[in-house]
Order: C-alpha cells, then sequence, then structure tokens
C-alpha cells in the first residue's frame, strides 16, 4: 500500500466538501435561517471566518475557498432586514 499522499487530490476532496458545505449555507441563508433570528449572522458570519482560517494550512490551492470567501462577503454586505439571494 503507497502512504505517499498526492497533495492534489486531497486538495481537490477538500474542494469538494467545501462546497458542499457553501450550498448548506446559501440554503441557510436563503431560507431566512440565518436573517429571521435562529442563527445569528455576526455569529455565523464569525464561525465560516474561524472555519477558514483553520482550513487554510491544509489546502494546497487556495482557490478551494473562493465560494466560500465569497459567501462571506455576501453576508457582509448585504442589508440585514433582506433575504440573501
Amino acid at each position: 500500500m503507497n502512504k505517499d499522499v498526492d497533495p492534489q487530490a486531497l486538495s481537490a476532496a477538500i474542494a469538494g466538501f467545501l462546497a458542499c458545505h457553501v450550498l448548506t449555507c446559501r440554503f441557510l441563508v436563503q431560507e431566512g435561517v440565518v436573517q429571521e433570528g435562529v442563527v445569528d449572522r455576526e455569529r455565523f458570519i464569525a464561525y465560516l471566518e474561524a472555519a477558514i482560517e483553520e482550513m487554510s494550512p491544509g489546502i494546497e490551492d487556495k482557490r478551494a475557498l473562493f465560494s466560500l470567501k465569497r459567501l462571506l462577503d455576501g453576508l457582509r454586505t448585504a442589508p440585514a432586514d433582506k433575504n440573501l439571494q
């Protein structure tokens, strides 16, 4: 059994994993779960920022975090009283 890890394959797997979570986060935001107080918007943003910081060192291709960073940008700039699309 080969014990070497292919960094590109690992990075691709992490990117796929993150993409699933981005979709889940977008769904929660679109359904108003974050907007209507079930989940505090500022706490949600802080949680996602911390997650990015923790994951960044293990991701070879930082472009894998692009969609998560775009989601954060949308959360930060959207008006608090409107649903995010």
